[in-house]
């Protein structure tokens, strides 16, 4: 498994008077060196030993959970492949947003990436469903759904916009943080939050008398320190890797999104693998996937842990609680539902497994 940085390097060459600009350092661990981003264009390339390499894109930190899962997943493909495979894995958004790599995605120009289902909901509105709050039950309604029949059928869809997806990685429940204490719908009232760019995020927090703003998250500490907005809602991780919960009050457990993230494949890369390298891409996703999920709720614990170190108060909201919060949430439902044909289907084929649960 190889991970690559970005960085630009300058040096001026005093003698000769030059300027060296190169793209891409190299790996201190291999002593290899990489082709730049704009002279990588390529994707599915071959490696020094003739071996098949494929470029991984992803927007979330270094270190956090679902990095660490496509690391694991990298490794596991190095491992079953005996080395004929390298999955190289791009954190931190360094070779774009989900909407760039999505775009080099389908035009072949990237192997693979692991968005948020909000960053695929404009292929298709099944994708869409994910974002609906408080869909799921607990973690084993969430996993039995994304992970048979209801998830593939979504998955399936994708692919004609150029997309295979292999399996569903997440980061874990999705859940506010605010200067207030928030413990029924009508607390949200009058408090600006911040939310992801996405439709559904936006109505579910409107609903209840919020101002949903979508903001790049490189801002949002900021605003949350100024008090430009008063809240923000995401998962642990990145609650504590973003340092959110130093200047909010409160965590509150609303946990309305399970946060998953699609591990896809272009489908030009896709169709240009044998049998044995697609199995080896599933076998090893569906591995890394199930450790990955692991990590999170262990991740999860230790997060709480330094929030609460820190003076910050966790509100766990009782099963009472959520549901008055979800029964607020209705008009989110009736949106998605009457958006496409089969929505409202869709929405009771999950209720089915979560009754279940």
């Amino acid at each position: 498994m190889m991970k690559k940085r970005l960085a630009m390097i300058t040096a001026i060459m005093l003698a000769a008077g030059t300027v060296l600009v190169g793209c891409k350092g190299s790996d201190a661990s291999t002593g290899s060196s990489t082709a730049s981003k704009d002279e990588g264009g390529k994707s599915a390339s071959e490696g020094s030993d003739n071996g098949m390499v494929l470029r991984l894109g992803h927007v979330v930190a270094d270190g956090n959970s679902l990095d660490k899962g496509l690391d694991k997943f990298a490794e596991l493909v190095e491992e079953k492949s005996e080395g004929s495979l390298t999955i190289e894995v791009y954190p931190n958004s360094e070779l774009g947003d989900n909407t760039a790599m999505a775009e080099q995605l389908q035009m072949g120009t990237l192997d693979m990436m692991a968005p948020s289902t909000a960053a695929l909901s404009g292929f298709t509105s099944a994708m869409s469903v994910f974002d609906v709050p408080y869909l799921f039950k607990n973690e084993a309604a969430a996993e039995e759904i994304l992970d048979g029949e209801i998830g593939q059928d979504v998955a399936s869809a994708l692919e004609e916009s150029g997309f295979h997806v292999l399996s569903y990685m997440t980061q874990g429940w999705r859940n506010l943080t605010c200067k207030k204490e928030v413990t029924v719908p009508e607390d949200m009232k009058g408090i600006k939050i911040r939310t992801m760019d996405s439709q559904y995020h936006m109505q579910h927090f409107n609903a209840f008398g919020a101002s949903a703003t979508p903001m790049a998250m490189s801002e949002v500490y900021t605003a949350l320190q100024q008090g430009t907005i008063d809240a923000q809602e995401n998962p642990y991780t990145n609650i504590v890797n973003s340092r959110f919960y130093e200047v909010q009050d409160y965590v509150v457990e609303t946990q309305h999104i399970y946060d998953a993230d699609p591990l896809m494949v272009s489908t030009i890369t896709w169709g240009k693998l044998s049998d044995d390298q697609k199995s080896i891409l599933e076998e090893a996703a569906k591995e890394a996937t199930v450790w990955e999920r692991e990590e999170v709720l262990k991740d999860v614990d230790k997060d709480k842990q330094s929030i609460l170190d820190s003076g910050t108060k966790i509100i766990e909201l009782t099963e009472d609680q959520r549901a008055a919060f979800r029964e607020a949430a209705q008009e989110v439902y009736d949106s998605f539902e009457a958006a496409a044909s089969g929505n409202k289907e869709l929405i009771e084929q999950i209720e089915a497994v979560n009754d279940k649960k």
